[in-house]
């Protein structure tokens, strides 16, 4: 600093001094130089070579009027206006009466080299000095002097001169003071010092309003590193206003400068401002060697490039409600990487240095151009501020000099209520070898290259809410100076985090860490986390959401995460990869083995052949395996949106591998485990995985490389996976697991048909476990050292014997896991049953003819007849309905002994319709009957039937793919039937008829052949059913009775079956029926004869027990004789 300039030039003020011995008269007043009365009054103008006061023991001096003192000086000879002289002790106590007093010194104004020789101005109603290239004030001699100046307004004027003299100085334990009822200006237009102290000097400036230090030199750059105020060598200064204090410069000037013990205390009952009229890049106050300022104040502002640089071991305290900065600033980035500490706005460099600011509301430092706003190198910088802290600047790289808060070996506090930190592109928080940065409060990062970046040693702590927006890289460290450090980089997140916008969320690498320890958001474009050599990221903590959209990614590094909230999800892929290489520093290649790695990694790979077991710096080892472990619970999702690889999975909640487009993914995992609450959705596909053990473009896949354990639940779009398309040995794979008892369990299932078979085949779920042994060996002189294993030296290798691991590999995929018979063949056996309840009918006398049997017994009676019937099936296996029309032509024989013979024979034609669950048949039935019947002349008739007929059939089966099985067949059968029955009459008009019957039916066998080569072999039947039943009726009158009916039937035959064989012959089903049952039907009827030769019947009866569920038949019949 050019304050130290000052001893040189007191020694040509002595000279000068001692040449003054001529008085001169001049000016308004004529007087004797040196004065020596006691009043002063009007213009002194001073020649050169004179005195205007020279001190030798006390001396007052009263003003009558205003004073104004001009001093001479020439090339040879100066003036001094006042001068201590040759004796100690001495003072001049001027008493201005209210009067002004004004200076213009052409030379020295005060100069004082005695001991305890006192100056004291007072009760001035102005003083104004001004000095031209020498010193207005010079006290740097002696010890104990004080220069006290007191007036309403006091201003101090220093000349536009090159010369670096200063206008005030002061040193050796003198005292220069000043009070001002209204405003202190000091106007400095020389490249020199406003005021210099040093040397335990004590500088004492107040004004009851505002105290103005203005600094302008035309040639801006000649006062670069120039203090304004400067207070070095344990000198003390206290600069006090009643309102403002107020601090301008051009450009580059310091403004306030201290050093070696110098200290200052200035404060405002208002505000402290500091102003510059162009950009510069000269800091406001420069503390060096152990120096002190505090600056409180209503507000401190400024719009300064610099506002406190402390170095080896000096302190600034800046106090105040509001804290406000705003610089339009200079670039300095060319700079700023080699003299971070020389460019920042704050700086604590070195020795412990510190700077605090403190504000009760707001601290606001914001610049236009690339900068670091705060830079600690081994010292502290604290910031704290009641409400909030803005930190602004504009960075366009990610590099350190360009971060908006910068440590090494030092500290870095900030706390409020929010803090933020905007730094256009550039890093937001960088902490560097043993630094630390600690956010204590809720944090926002907004715009920043990197949000927070930790190096070497770094720590970096957000102990509040942290909000990162908009950054390429949300949080970064790395341990590049030491990789067996036990103190490593490190940043921690104790509260929630939200990092959005990021390309990528956070990074670690090289023996670094990143810890979550609440809540967690990421939104990245590419990779939310991501960790490399060694790095590791870790969000545990319990009971938090968590949510990450991005991909996560592990090259040698390690991340833990738990998921164990309904809210909480991660969207995005995995990665883990392993490059067994050892880290060389400053090598070109990095990764060569694996080129497209070369973008991530800070430290360069290579081989090495080294076996030396003492550490190596120029190579150190990072012998880390990738690791990605993930833990689901309690509802957290994995949106799996790419190929993915991780070392643990443990999945008690939900992976999601679909997408919207279907497309294939395959999860990699090497320990796959689950509680068995876990659910996994893929998109599979069947048309798109044909049988692969690997995922294909629309087919998901899952492989667990070393263990799994637990149950999971596998979900996946069922319309999408084509099982319908898979044939009985198709196998669509999902998952291949080593070392497994994992157990998949799915609610899918598919019945397909097997074209011509009579087996449909399910598909579902199901596994398949192999054992799979690997057998390696090395040759015996195999000296090759590999750095993934525990081995020490290459002799630990030389001889490896074969060894034999052996594995279980299971594989699940979706095949058939059982069979079940076609419709086919149950249809078939439904046909079998209905052929058989068609041709084995029991028809009845009465059905048949009614009562008209008894009409007309006369010979020439005979005549045709004819009778309809519906009938409503309803077996257990079907239901149906025919519709049956007969006609036959009645012969009538009347015998002597008063009986009647009816023959005759018949026709009948039956259509029927069967409907059952897989099918539906419709056939047509078509019947000769011949019949004998006697009626006896007491009620006793006896009815005979022989019948042929023939049942054709069309047959269609549903198939559960759509299709239909397809076939006709058509059978004869041949029945006899016998019928005895009894008609009682009672009283009144009642009368009774029991009735037994018997009947045997023959149904001959059938083979056919379906439209899908299936072969049917009908198997013959032979039925003999037996009834016994009554009917109990009333003629109503002589033509007209009704009744009731009811009977039970019995079969004692009617076994039979049906063979089926399908298409390839392969494949044989023998279905046996046992036809014996028991069944029962109760019925009404009516009859009525309409005329001598036509008659009419009518009957309901409804079929109950053995297999019948809805079994009714509507008989009608009419008969005309003619």
């Amino acid at each position: 600093m050019r304050g130290k300039k000052g001893n040189k030039r007191l020694l040509r003020v002595l000279v000068l001094g001692a040449l003054l011995s001529t008085t001169y008269i001049g000016g308004a007043m004529a007087a004797d130089y040196p004065l020596t009365g006691d009043t002063i009054e009007g213009n002194y103008d001073l020649p050169a070579g004179n005195i205007l006061y020279r001190l030798d023991g006390e001396q007052k001096v009263t003003a009558l009027s205003d004073v104004t003192i001009s001093s001479q000086s020439t090339e040879n000879a100066s003036s001094i206006i006042i001068y201590s002289g040759k004796s100690e002790n001495s003072s001049l106590d001027l008493d201005m009466n209210g009067h002004s007093l004004a200076i213009d010194a052409k030379s020295a104004g005060i100069y004082i080299t005695k001991d305890n020789t006192n100056i004291n101005f007072h009760n001035a109603d102005t003083i104004e000095s001004t000095v031209d290239r020498h010193n207005l004030v010079i006290a740097t001699r002696g010890n104990g002097s004080t220069i006290n100046y007191e007036a309403n307004n006091i201003t101090f004027n220093k000349s536009e001169v090159f010369e670096d003299n200063p206008m005030l100085v002061v040193g050796n334990k003198n005292t220069l003071s000043m009070h001002a009822g209204n405003d202190l200006v000091f106007n400095n237009y020389a490249r020199a010092n406003t005021l210099s102290a040093y040397y335990g000097a004590k500088i004492q400036l107040e004004a009851d309003h505002n105290v103005n230090f203005n600094h302008t030199y035309s040639d801006i750059a000649a006062v670069q590193g120039l203090p304004i105020l400067y207070f070095a060598n344990n000198a003390e200064a206290t600069i006090t206003a009643g309102n403002d204090n107020n601090f301008n410069r051009n450009q580059y000037a310091y403004l306030i400068g201290l050093e070696y013990g110098g200290k200052a205390v200035v404060t405002a009952a208002g505000n402290i401002n500091f102003r510059e009229q162009a950009p510069g890049y000269m800091t406001v106050v420069s503390a060096e060697n152990k120096a002190n300022i505090q600056l409180q104040a209503q507000a401190i502002t400024g719009n300064t490039q610099q506002l406190v640089s402390t170095t080896y071991g000096s302190e600034a305290l800046l106090k105040a409600n509001e804290i406000d900065w705003v610089a339009e600033g200079r670039d300095m980035s060319a700079f700023s990487e080699k003299y971070p500490h020389k460019t920042s706005m704050l700086v604590a460099y070195r020795g412990g240095s510190k700077v605090e600011l403190q504000a009760e509301k707001n601290i606001n430092l914001s610049i236009g151009v690339p900068h670091t706003m705060l830079y600690a190198e081994s010292g502290d910088i604290t910031l704290n501020a009641g409400d909030s802290i803005y930190l602004h600047s504009t960075g366009t790289t990610d590099e350190r000099s360009q971060a908006n808060l910068r440590v090494q070996n030092g500290n870095i506090n900030l706390t409020a209520g929010t803090i933020t930190v905007e730094n256009e592109g550039a890093t937001a928080a960088y902490a560097d070898y043993y630094g630390n940065i600690n956010f204590n409060g809720e944090t926002l990062i907004d715009g920043a290259g990197i949000g927070a970046k930790s190096l070497g040693n770094g720590k970096i702590n957000f102990n509040g809410e942290t909000f990162i927006y908009g950054v390429n890289i949300g949080a970064s460290a790395e341990s590049d100076i030491d990789p067996w450090a036990e103190d490593l980089s490190k940043i921690s997140f104790n509260d929630g985090v939200v990092i959005d916008g990021a390309e990528t969320g956070a990074e670690a690498k090289y023996n670094s860490d990143i810890v979550f320890n609440k809540g967690l958001v990421i939104n990245a474009e590419d990779n939310a986390l991501y960790t490399e050599s060694a790095g590791r990221i870790q969000a545990l903590a319990t009971d938090v959401d968590k949510n990450i959209k991005g991909n996560i990614q592990a090259l040698n590094g390690q991340i833990d995460i738990l998921f164990d909230t309904p809210s909480s999800s991660f969207t995005g892929t995995t990665k883990i990869q392993n490059i067994d290489k050892v880290y060389v520093v400053d090598d070109e290649e990095e990764y060569e083995d694996d080129e497209e790695l070369d973008n991530y990694v800070t430290y360069d790979a290579d081989e090495s052949d080294s076996t030396d077991d003492e550490d190596d710096w120029e190579n150190p080892y990072i012998e880390e395996a990738p690791a990605i472990n993930i833990v689901l619970q309690n509802g957290a999702v994995w949106r799996v949106t790419g190929d993915s690889s991780l070392t643990k999975l443990e999945n008690s909640s939900f992976v999601n591998m679909s997408d919207a487009t279907h497309t294939g993914t395959s999860l990699t995992v090497n320990n796959l485990s689950g509680n068995g609450d876990g659910l996994v959705l893929m998109d599979l596909d069947w048309n798109s995985n044909g049988g692969l053990k690997e995922k294909t473009d629309n087919s998901d896949y899952i492989t667990a490389t070393e263990s799994a354990t637990g149950t999971f639940t596998l979900l996946s779009e069922r319309s999408l996976m084509h099982l319908e398309n898979m044939e009985i040995n198709d196998r669509l794979y999902f998952a291949t697991l080593t070392n497994s008892d994992a157990v998949f369990t799915s609610w899918i299932t598919q019945r397909n048909v097997a074209k011509g078979g009579l087996y449909d085949y399910i598909i579902g779920l199901t596994s398949e476990t192999t054992n799979v042994t690997d057998t390696s060996a090395t040759t015996d002189t195999d000296t090759t050292i590999d750095t993934t294993t525990d081995l020490d030296s290459a002799a630990d290798m030389t001889t490896v014997t074969a060894r034999a691991a052996t594995d279980t590999i299971t594989d699940w995929f979706f095949g058939t896991v059982e069979y079940t018979e076609s419709p086919i063949v149950p249809s078939g056996r439904i046909n079998s049953q209905i052929m058989y309840d068609l041709t084995t009918e029991v028809d009845t006398l009465n059905k048949r003819m009614g009562e008209a049997r008894y009409m007309n017994t006369n010979a020439d009676a005979d005549g045709i007849w004819a009778r309809t019937s519906y009938n409503r099936y309803g077996r257990d296996a079907y239901s149906g309905h025919s519709n049956r029309f007969e006609v036959g032509k009645d012969y009538v024989i009347s015998r002597d002994d008063g009986s009647t013979i009816h023959q005759g024979a018949s026709f009948t034609y039956l259509r029927s319709n069967a409907s059952f669950t897989d099918g539906r048949n419709e056939y047509n039935r078509y019947t000769g009957s011949f019949y004998h019947t006697w009626l006896g002349n007491n009620g006793h008739y006896l009815d005979v039937v022989a019948r042929v007929g023939k049942l054709n059939g069309d047959s269609r089966t549903f198939l559960v793919n759509g299709d239909e099985s397809r076939s006709s067949f058509g059978t004869w059968y041949q029945q006899g039937s016998v019928e005895y029955g009894r008609n009682f009459n009672l009283k009144n008009g009642w009368y009774l008829e029991p009735q037994a019957q018997l009947q045997y039916t023959h149904m001959n066998s059938k083979s056919y052949i379906s439209n899908d080569g299936i072969n049917h072999q009908l198997d013959s039947v032979n039925s003999f059913i037996s009834r016994l039943g009554f009917r109990l009726g009333r003629n109503i009158d002589d033509k007209t009775s009704w009744y009731i009916k009811g009977d039970v039937f019995h079969e004692f035959a009617g076994d039979g079956g049906i063979t089926f064989i399908s298409a390839d012959g392969l494949e044989r089903i023998d279905y046996n029926r046992d036809g014996k049952e028991t069944w029962y039907d109760l019925g009404v009827g009516l009859q009525a004869e309409l005329s001598h030769d036509r008659s009419l019947w009518f009957e309901f009866e409804r079929k109950f027990s053995g297999s019948y569920s809805n079994a009714w038949e509507i008989n009608g019949g009419m008969s005309w004789k003619f």
